[in-house]
């Protein structure tokens, strides 16, 4: 395989690896978002069925919530959000907290500029060795 076809998969990869992160948050970015007010309030007319609490040690809480009629709309709670939950907890909410660092997309989000790197010099070392010489160069001698 010459280098133009090694540079065209390398390439062909980093793209597929592009969209699927893409598609994959994707999801979370078209849902409408709710100011902290309009989720109390929405809350104490009973009209949230369940929430999904992403815990955080940043301060600001991500929350996807459900509402009764089916639709999916997101929120940040505060550090300290024990009002909402007093108000959940009156409106018998279904409450579900997470840690926001499991889950397989945060893994590999979080490895990203790793593989990068490891691309890149994947790359370089695969145009400055073609013929595949660079495993032990010094046992030529």
């Amino acid at each position: 395989m010459n280098s133009k076809a090694r540079i065209a998969i390398i390439c062909a990869v980093l793209i597929c690896v592009a969209g699927v992160l893409w598609m994959a948050t994707a999801r979370h970015r078209s849902l409408t978002t709710l100011t902290y007010s309009q989720f109390l309030e929405k809350v104490r007319t009973g009209q949230i069925a369940n929430v999904i609490v992403m815990g955080s040690d940043s301060g600001a809480i991500q929350a996807i919530c459900r509402l009764k009629d089916g639709n999916a709309v997101r929120t940040v709670l505060p550090s300290d959000y024990r009002d909402a939950m007093v108000a959940m907890q009156d409106k018998l909410v279904n409450v579900e907290i997470r840690d926001s660092s499991s889950g397989p997309l945060r893994l590999f989000i979080s490895a990203m500029p790793f593989l990068l790197v490891l691309g890149v010099w994947m790359f370089l070392v695969i145009r400055k060795f073609p013929n595949g010489r660079f495993i032990l160069p010094l046992m030529d001698r």
